[in-house]
């Protein structure tokens, strides 16, 4: 990322979050409705398609309807910030139909995590523009009320500036500095090899995942190792990696720790700072982090802080 830094304006009591759909289907009426209502709850209005999304096989819609609906959003004067309304797949595919003068033109939050990745890391690094990984519309229904509440402070501006993960393990020790980028594993390594691959060079990188067995995370981080990406990283933060609710808490306690382990097989030594343990990602305590933003990871205080 070059040039400036874009924070987009806090939303006030009143003002309009959009549900966008670049991804997946719509597909879980209760979910919908139960996002929508805590939204309203928190103060906002909330709009949506009239029609909804007509889906386009695993997609809400073909990608040139998308793309169309997200471009209108951004530029519309009524809308203060968007939220994507599930991941899923799909991001990748509306890369090449961006036009990103319209988000340098017009700054407004964009919430997602998940495949939504994808998205917020191009406007991070082609935009310079600062986005939130949080939850989706059709997540909120299952995120625990510390993190709604994070949430809402990070929309409207009064999020603390330090922040300080509960459950924080440092793997390696250090301080780093850089800016902050990343999200999904697999959908960040999915842009390896494209013209749409982003730049780990001095970022503090956060990586999450789910549902992926434990010798295709090892072949995803090895690849990561092996492009080169570990090698001027400023400093990783693992948030949530899970095998899914089915699995027991002794399976998910193993399955982490072989994570953070070659993990710290990959980068120890190298004098980055590794932190495990942060509440993001495919989990109930899906916390808000800005993406674009400069921080710096104090292991010594067990801290993240804004430059």
């Amino acid at each position: 990322m070059n040039g400036k830094v874009i924070t987009p304006p806090p939303l006030a009591p009143g003002d309009t979050i959009a549900v966008f759909a670049p991804a997946g289907a719509y597909h879980d009426e209760e979910s919908f409705t139960t996002g929508v209502r805590i939204l309203r709850d928190m103060g906002f209005r909330v709009k949506w398609p009239r029609d909804m999304w007509p889906g386009c096989g695993y997609f809400a819609a073909n990608d040139r309807e998308r793309v169309n609906e997200l471009h209108r959003l951004i530029a519309d004067g009524e809308t203060q910030a968007l939220i994507a309304l599930r991941g899923g797949y799909g991001c990748q595919r509306l890369l090449p139909l961006l036009d990103f003068s319209v988000f340098r033109q017009n700054p407004k939050y964009m919430l997602g995590f998940s495949d939504i990745t994808v998205l917020l890391n191009q406007l991070v690094d082609r935009c310079g523009l600062i986005c939130l990984h949080g939850p989706t519309l059709s997540s909120l229904a299952e995120t625990e009320t510390e993190a709604l509440e994070a949430l809402y402070a990070a929309l409207t501006g009064r999020q603390a500036k330090t922040i300080r993960p509960q459950r924080l393990e440092v793997l390696c020790g250090g301080t780093a500095s850089g800016i902050l980028k990343g999200g999904n594993l697999s959908n960040l390594v999915c842009l390896l090899g494209t013209p749409y691959d982003i730049s780990w060079d001095r970022a503090i990188m956060l990586l999450e995942d789910i549902n992926e067995p434990p010798h295709r995370l090892d072949r995803m981080l090895t690849q990561l190792a092996l492009a080169g990406k570990f090698d001027r990283v400023a400093g990783l933060l693992l948030g949530d990696f899970t095998l899914g609710k089915e699995k027991s808490a002794d399976d998910e306690i193993r399955y982490t720790e072989m994570v953070w382990q070659r993990i710290k097989e990959l980068v120890g030594g190298r004098g980055i700072p590794v932190w495990g343990g942060l509440d993001c990602g495919h989990c109930p305590k899906n916390y808000p982090f800005f993406l674009g933003a400069k921080m710096t990871m104090d292991s010594g205080q067990g801290r993240l802080q804004p430059n």
